[in-house]
């Protein structure tokens, strides 16, 4: 099994998804975030929350995140980190939305 060091999930601007203001908030939070990825044999096999972002929704939905990111084939590190990003930015757009419109 070979164990992936905490990724440090440093958001890069996303090209779309959220207003600016969202985005500086969305990027800082995910600054914060670290994750503990187990992978064996380009499967994830485990996911830990090492450090907060601060935003519970953010922290949860990151390791959904990385197992859809890996289940589709993206391992190699930045590769990763960048679909996992992606993926919690458009998470979050969603649930604002949603939000909005209940």
């Amino acid at each position: 099994m070979m164990l992936v060091p905490a990724l440090l999930l440093q958001a890069a601007a996303p090209a779309q998804a959220a207003p600016d203001a969202d985005i500086t908030v969305i990027g800082n939070k995910l600054r914060k975030l670290q994750l503990g990825l187990a992978m064996d044999d380009g499967k994830l096999t485990g996911c830990t929350v090492k450090v907060s972002s601060g935003d519970r929704f953010i922290d949860d939905v990151a390791c959904a995140s990385a197992r859809t990111c890996v289940g589709s084939g993206v391992v190699e590190s930045s590769q990763l980190l960048g679909c996992i990003n992606q993926r919690i930015v458009i998470a979050v757009a969603q649930q604002r939305a949603k939000d909005r419109e209940g």
